[in-house]
C-alpha cells in the first residue's frame, strides 16, 4: 500500500515536471518527455538529441502553511488548518525559507552522480505561498547575497513555478551573484 503523503508528493512533482517540459518544449522547440522516475532524481527526461534530469523542491510560506496544505491534500489525514492564525513578516519568512531550501539542493552531494552521468540537470522550485508576488524577488535576492552557498554545479538552471491568475507561471531564475 502506498503512503498517502507520498502519493500527494509524487503527484505534485509530476505536475511540476510537466509544467517544465511544456515550457522547455515551447520555448526551445524541443520534444522532451519523461523516460523514468528513479527518485532521485524526480525525472529523467529525453528529447530527440539529449537526456537530462529534473529535481523538484517545494518552498512554502512557512512550516505551518506546509502542514496546512499537505494535510488538506492527504486522504485520511487530519487537516492542520492555519485559518485565522496571525502571520508575522510573511515576506521575510518566505525569503529565508526559499534561500535555505534552494541552498540545500545546490549543495547536495548525492546529485553529483546524476550530473556526472547526464550533465547538469534542471531544478524546479515550486512556490507555495498565498502572498507571493514578483515584488518578493528583491527580498529573496538580498537574502541570497548574504548567504554562503557552495553550489556544486549539479543544475544547469533553476525554474520557479508559482500560481498566477488561473494557472501556474514557469519562470527561469538566475540567482544574484553572491557577495561572499
Amino acid at each position: 500500500m502506498t503512503n498517502p503523503r507520498h502519493a500527494v508528493k509524487q503527484a505534485h512533482e509530476r505536475y511540476q515536471v510537466r509544467l517544465l517540459l511544456q515550457t522547455l518544449n515551447a520555448r526551445h522547440r524541443s520534444s522532451y518527455e519523461v523516460i523514468s522516475e528513479p527518485e532521485p532524481p524526480d525525472a529523467v527526461i529525453k528529447s530527440k538529441r539529449t537526456v537530462s534530469w529534473v529535481e523538484v523542491v517545494t518552498v512554502y510560506l512557512n512550516t505551518d502553511f506546509a502542514k496546512d496544505v499537505n494535510s488538506f491534500a492527504t486522504e485520511g489525514e487530519a487537516h492542520h488548518s492555519t485559518s485565522g492564525k496571525l502571520i508575522v513578516a510573511p515576506d521575510e519568512q518566505f525569503s529565508q525559507n526559499f534561500v535555505s531550501v534552494v541552498r540545500a539542493k545546490l549543495e547536495k552531494k548525492t546529485y553529483e552522480k546524476y550530473r556526472d552521468l547526464f550533465g547538469p540537470g534542471y531544478l524546479i522550485v515550486s512556490i507555495q505561498n498565498p502572498f507571493f508576488g514578483d515584488d518578493l524577488f528583491l527580498m529573496i535576492g538580498e537574502h541570497w547575497q548574504r548567504s554562503r552557498i557552495n553550489d556544486l554545479g549539479c543544475f544547469r538552471s533553476i525554474y520557479l513555478t508559482y500560481r498566477q491568475e488561473l494557472g501556474y507561471r514557469v519562470r527561469r531564475w538566475t540567482p544574484p551573484r553572491n557577495q561572499h
